[in-house]
Parts: structure tokens; sequence; C-alpha cells
């Protein structure tokens, strides 16, 4: 089940929209970089000696001056993007951290807690959550035909950007609103697609003082969008050794547990099914294939952890170590040549593209992958809907 609640937008003026919400060309983080984030979210700010209390200044000095208004009412927002022809619609909401206790929103990445520390920082000295979680359910007919009535009038806003069209719908009528929670706690089971940190974070500052469940409403901001309108696309990693590694040692040993072939013409691997990967080291392109019995059902992310990565590089904590980089999206390939191209002791490992139906199978057993081992779509630029806790 969900359990969803409207809530109280902090919304950018429409004059401003374009300025406040113009986006750079994603990079490795996933989140567009637009004013808006550049002030107010130290993560994506570009800014290393951005403090919260900057970002809480920026942010009072942004309402003083009339950059953003706050909706009269609480409300559930329908939000679409439009990306040539691919269409996503979902609903953005704010989610009761009590599911995520009692198991109905269902994971599956592993998170560093040194990672979350800072976002509970964050969410203490700002208060302020700049961007939903993804969250992801099964196709369901009665939710799909709420929105397509909806979106049967003309959208509140629309922001255009990077080729791509934001559209938000405002749901003032309590009727729907009754509708839709009804709906989404009917539902058996929710997976959360991207944002663990956030969740983790949100979920441990509210366990830390009982008063934070009144001054926060025990919710997190969240964007419900049905698993066969997700796109998910490459996520790729990268191993920088810490210290010496001897390559002919390494090939041989990955030799005895993968059919190890030369790429023709030294082109890049890309894998397109379960249990084949490609590598890249000194110098050369491979294509390997898991070719032991064993490991049946285990996640290539985490195949390639158990049997690479901890035995031949020592990489025990894939959250914390610093020898594993995780490069992801369309733009993965161009990344990971740039990054072998400043380290020539690098070594890339490609892998295929898991479906939704995958991800959440994985969540559903209570497996866990290595933190960033999916790159999900949308990636929601951060400011459209503000939520000052």
């Amino acid at each position: 089940m969900a359990t969803i609640r409207p809530f109280v937008a902090l919304r950018p003026q429409e004059v401003y929209l374009d300025k406040m919400l113009s986006l750079k060309a994603p990079s490795c983080n996933g989140r567009g970089n637009g004013f808006i984030a550049r002030m107010l979210d130290k993560e994506h700010s570009g800014d290393q000696g951005l403090t919260n209390a900057n970002i809480l200044a920026n942010l009072k000095r942004m309402i003083r001056s009339g950059d953003f208004y706050q909706e009269e009412h609480p409300c559930i927002f329908i939000y679409e993007i439009t990306q040539g022809n691919h269409v996503q619609t979902g609903v953005w909401a704010v989610t009761d951290l009590d599911d995520f206790d009692r198991g109905h929103i269902k994971t599956h990445e592993s998170t560093a807690d040194c990672n979350s520390s800072g976002l509970i920082d964050y969410r203490d000295e700002v208060g302020l959550e700049g961007g939903p979680l993804l969250i992801t359910y099964r196709p369901n007919r009665a939710i799909s035909s709420i929105l397509n009535q909806i979106k049967k009038a003309e959208a509140n806003s629309v922001y255009y950007a990077d080729k791509i069209f934001h559209r938000i719908w405002t749901v003032y009528d309590l009727k729907t609103i009754r509708e839709l929670s009804l709906y989404f706690s009917e539902l058996q089971h929710v997976y959360l697609a991207d944002g663990h940190h956030r969740l983790l974070a949100a979920a441990k500052y509210r366990n830390m003082d009982s008063k934070t469940i009144l001054e926060s409403g025990n919710f997190i901001s969240s964007f419900y969008l049905s698993s066969d309108q997700l796109r998910i696309k490459e996520s790729y990693r990268v191993i920088i050794p810490a210290g010496e590694i001897f390559l002919d040692q390494v090939f041989r040993t990955m030799k005895r547990i993968f059919s190890v072939t030369k790429s023709q013409r030294n082109e890049p691997v890309i894998p397109v099914q379960e249990r084949e990967f490609g590598l890249f080291m000194d110098g050369k392109w491979y294509r390997m294939v898991y070719k032991m019995k064993d490991k049946a059902g285990l996640p290539d992310a985490c195949l390639l952890q158990q049997t690479v990565f901890e035995p031949l590089f020592k990489i025990e904590n894939p959250e914390t170590d610093e020898q594993v980089i995780s490069v992801g999206g369309g733009s993965a390939l161009n990344e990971i040549q740039q990054i072998l191209a400043d380290n020539p002791a690098a070594i890339a490992f490609t892998l295929a593209v898991i479906n939704a139906d995958q991800l959440m199978d994985i969540a559903h057993q209570g497996i866990k992958l290595p933190p960033k081992s999916t790159w999900v779509e949308p990636k929601i630029p951060f400011g459209l809907l503000l939520r000052k806790l």
C-alpha cells in the first residue's frame, strides 16, 4: 500500500520559471542543475563553500523578493514529462514515512550512511524538500483513468527546456484527492525507483526526536509513476585501483569464471542480456559471459561485486570505497571513455540494463544492489514544487 496526502507547495512564479529552472545537460548526479538548485541544493550547487546557513538565507531572500508563491491549500499534483514521443505522467504527493518502516515501500539498492548524514543535516537546518522520491507501482487501471480524466483540462503550468516539456495539473478537488488516496492505499506494494539516500535520511531524521514528527508531518515528497512508464538506462562501473594491480593475474582469474573474447575492432562492448559484461582493461575491450553454474538468480551488479570487485580489488564496501565510480544515463559510455582517458590504470565494466519488472522483483526478494546500480528516469528538476518542512 501507499499512504499519500496532499501538501502545500512552494512554487516558482511563472514569470521566473525559465530563469529559475533552466537546466544544464544532466551530469553524473542525474539531476538538472538549474538556478534554483544552485541556490538551494548544496549537493548540486557546484559551490563547495555553500553551507546550510547560506542556503537558508538564499531561500528566505528569494521568498521575500517574490520568486516563489505558496499554494493556499494542500494539493495533489499531476506531473507530466514529454521528451519526443515518450510521455511520463504520474502523481506528485507526499508519502507517510511509516510505509517505509512497515515494509510497504520496497527498495532495491543499498545506501551509505555517510551519504545520508549530509541529507539529515540539510533536512534539519534548511527544512526543504526540493525534489521528490521516484516511486513506481505496477500498472493500475483505476489510477490511470483518473489521470487521463484530469489531463483533459489544460495544464496549470507548462515549462519547456532542453527539448523536454514539463506540465503540471493542480488537483484541489477533495473528491478526486480522496479517490486517488484510496486507490494508492489498495496497492499491494510500491517500489522506490530513485532517492534511496533521501528516504533513509528522512526516516532517520524523523526517528531522531519525536517532535520532528509534528514539524515535518512524518511525510516526504514523492512522485508516483506507473512501472510501464519508467525509463531505465545504462549504469556502468569504473575502478581506479588504489594500489598496484597485476593485470595478467587479474585477467587469468577472470578467465576462469568468464568466457572472455576480444572485441572486434576494439569497439566498446554494450551488453544486452543477463550474465554478459563488457570489460575495458589495458587499452582493450573484451566481452565476458559468466560460465559458472552457481549464483542463480543473483543480479548482475551483485554478481560482479561478489566474483570480481571483492576478491580481485578488495572492494568489500562498494557503498564507501573510493576506487569505484558509478556512471549512468544516456551519456554513460562517453563519460566512461573520458575517465579512462584521464586515468590510464582505470578498468571499466559495462552491464546490461535491467527492466522495470526486474527492478521490482529484486526489491520484492529483498536483494540489495550496490549503490547506483540503476539509472532510472525521469530525473525531476530541483525546485518545480518545493516543500518547506
